[in-house]
């Protein structure tokens, strides 16, 4: 049996390190083996400078590794009900919304941001800098380049990644309306803007 102990609230595996001192957590996360939060940011230049806030109802399987941020945003966040798989690396900087899924070996770049509802397939690397729309879906092996628009709901894949289809697969499953994703691209659109 895998040795899991609560603290703070959480299940956390007595392999994972956690950098207490940068680290702001929320209730009933699931921290597997081996999983590291708040280390120092991986940039060539930038110091680490911030926190790392994580939400409620988050699980973090074995090798995750999640970074402290920069200057660019002193947060790194992660929020609520996000399912991480194996070994997956969250830079500095990045925001993730809720409901999101990392397949296993998922590679975010720094400063990426992550709309809620989204689903990233395994080994998919997304270029430092990115937005990823509400509902989407990022094929696996995928690679997310800089100038890729990422539209709310719907399907990119391939070296380097295209749009193809419509989720309606995720789209279905979230009961998400016409109306709901209209609201999704505009406020994809406020989101970018503001990461200019």
């Amino acid at each position: 049996m895998l040795k899991y102990q609560k603290k703070n609230g959480n299940l956390i595996h007595k392999s994972a390190l956690i950098n207490w001192k940068n680290v702001e957590i929320g209730k009933n996360n699931i921290i597997g083996p081996y999983v590291v939060i708040g280390n120092i940011a991986q940039h060539p230049r930038l110091k680490s400078n911030g926190k790392i806030i994580i939400g409620n109802n988050n699980t973090f399987n074995e090798y995750t590794n999640i970074h402290l941020p920069t200057k660019i945003r002193k947060k790194t966040i992660i929020g609520n009900n996000n399912y991480f798989m194996d070994s997956v690396t969250i830079d500095h900087d990045c925001i993730i919304e809720d409901d999101v899924i990392l397949s296993s070996k998922v590679v975010l770049g720094g400063n990426v941001y992550i709309m809620k509802g989204s689903q990233l397939g395994i080994k998919a690397s997304i270029h430092q800098n990115q937005i990823i729309g509400s509902y989407c879906m990022i094929g696996m092996h995928s690679f997310v380049t800089k100038k890729l628009n990422l539209l709310p709901g719907y399907i990119y894949y391939g070296k380097p990644a295209k749009k193809k289809n419509k989720n309606l697969v995720g789209l279905k499953r979230n009961n998400i309306t016409s109306k709901i994703l209209k609201s999704e691209k505009s406020r994809y659109k406020k989101i970018k803007l503001r990461t200019k």
